[in-house]
């Protein structure tokens, strides 16, 4: 039985950037129903769309910039674009999503083409970059968000992150990432062997689980990096949303 008292340092297959081949675009394309099942788009949108909203009442003619870290396939970049476009006034926003893995970048450039109507296509640019060391301005983007991603790092690159992220933000920052919990490590333990899951989504999501958070780990990270003014929530399922998000 795996310990929940402290964060595991197993890593993740995915995160062995010498896999290339379909192991790794499989997941990632597997990645996207269970972040729609367990409220990963639901618990980002719960913080972003007021924002948005907020933001494009005030100042109607200018673009929203978002950072977002960690993109994978880039999955929420895309949820995000489509939630701007289907609003009964448009709003206007463009992502930056960036992923430190070649490949990655390249095939979630191939994904967004195929999945995005051509008027959405323009509002999301992947690039490669290293979250360790954002390539930015101070002040670069509106906002700047990281999903599903935080987990994989150790304590003091986590605060090396939020840290950079603050500084590349001018309006706030949405974490949302894994409780760490018996119930959420069994629950997709078993979810992942009764559905037809391929082996990096079967190893990797109990071993993410096991690389979540405590809400006083979170706090310390956040505290560390000189987060002020930061809520954390938990939502469903077992996962924690910190934002310093202003609505403004």
């Amino acid at each position: 039985m795996p310990s929940f008292q402290i964060r595991t340092d197993q890593d993740e297959l995915m995160d062995d950037f010498t896999i290339q081949d379909e192991r790794l675009t499989d997941a990632l394309e597997q990645l996207r129903p269970i972040n729609q099942l367990l409220g990963g788009y639901a618990t980002t949108m719960e913080i972003i769309a007021p924002f948005l909203r907020a933001k494009s009442r005030s100042q109607p003619n200018q673009t929203i910039r978002i950072l977002d870290l960690g993109t994978g396939i880039g999955d929420f970049p895309e949820y995000i674009v489509r939630w701007a476009a289907a609003q009964s006034s448009v709003i206007n926003v463009e992502v930056v999503a960036i992923d430190a893995n070649p490949v990655t970048v390249d095939y979630a450039r191939s994904a967004l083409q195929k999945r995005l109507p051509s008027n959405l296509q323009s509002k999301i640019n992947v690039e490669v970059a290293d979250a360790l060391a954002l390539p930015y301005d101070d002040g670069e983007f509106d906002i700047a968000i990281a999903a599903m991603f935080l987990h994989h790092f150790a304590h003091e690159n986590a605060v090396q992150i939020v840290r950079s992220m603050q500084r590349v933000s001018k309006h706030g920052i949405l974490i949302n990432d894994l409780h760490r919990h018996p119930l959420a490590y069994y629950g997709i333990y078993a979810l992942t062997r009764l559905l037809p899951a391929v082996d990096m989504v079967r190893n990797d999501a109990p071993v993410s689980v096991l690389r979540g958070f405590k809400s006083p780990e979170l706090k310390s990270i956040a505290e560390s990096a000189g987060l002020s003014n930061f809520s954390l929530k938990w939502r469903y399922a077992f996962r924690w949303v910190l934002s310093s998000v202003e609505l403004k």
